[in-house]
């Protein structure tokens, strides 16, 4: 869209959204693609099925990952489709000490217990994930 503002004072340079003062132009394919039409298509689907996915499962805050902690808001409960957070279980000890995943319905309200679903160590987290992974490279003609 070219010419969506407008200068309304040169003196000032002031300049402000044109509605009706010039005349816009949609210009399409005015340079080479960075990626092919196909695929942005693609992307776009995908963006619309994570969107609908998040709304059905009330999952908002998937930026959460981070190097650190690359499943955060993307581990989901199977029990109460809710969303599994990273706790520290400490010790005295610094060997038992150890990070998990637990649903965030567990202990919702305090003296009450939420749902039933188990916790998941970190290790097994990470291990599960790199075997579906190597899976999947394993037999790529299938999955793609």
């Amino acid at each position: 869209m070219l010419q969506k503002t407008c200068t309304v004072d040169f003196l000032t340079k002031k300049r402000v959204d044109s509605n009706g003062e010039v005349q816009k132009y949609y210009v399409e394919e005015s340079h080479p693609a960075i990626i092919d039409k196909e695929m942005w298509e693609a992307v776009q689907l995908e963006m619309e099925r994570g969107l609908v996915f998040a709304e059905t499962y009330g999952v908002f805050k998937l930026d959460y990952a981070t190097l650190d902690n690359p499943f955060a808001g993307r581990v989901m409960c199977g029990r109460c489709s809710s969303i599994f957070g990273r706790k520290t279980w400490n010790s005295t000890n610094e060997n038992l000490k150890r990070k998990v995943w637990m649903c965030s319905n567990r202990y919702k309200v305090k003296g009450e217990k939420g749902c039933q679903n188990k916790h998941i160590d970190d290790k097994v987290l990470y291990q599960t994930f790199i075997n579906t992974v190597n899976a999947i490279i394993e037999n790529k003609d299938y999955f793609m």
